[in-house]
């Protein structure tokens, strides 16, 4: 018996994987930057992720 999947649902999902690739990309380049002991473009990234971690905490405000 297969489970159908409302749309919506599915686009949740679909919102939540892309978001979640996303900062798994940004901690990626975080680790890079760290190994090669390049400082200056870490601060960026570091507060890239800062920013997309703010606008997850804020999307779901409205949740709780």
């Amino acid at each position: 018996m297969k489970l159908r999947v409302p749309p919506v649902e599915q686009k949740r999902i679909q919102n939540i994987n892309f978001v979640m690739a996303d900062l798994h990309s940004s901690l990626n380049n975080i680790y890079e930057l760290l190994m090669d002991k390049e400082y200056t473009p870490l601060r960026g990234e570091v507060n890239l992720l800062s920013k997309k971690l703010k606008s997850v905490s804020e999307s779901v405000t409205d949740e709780i």
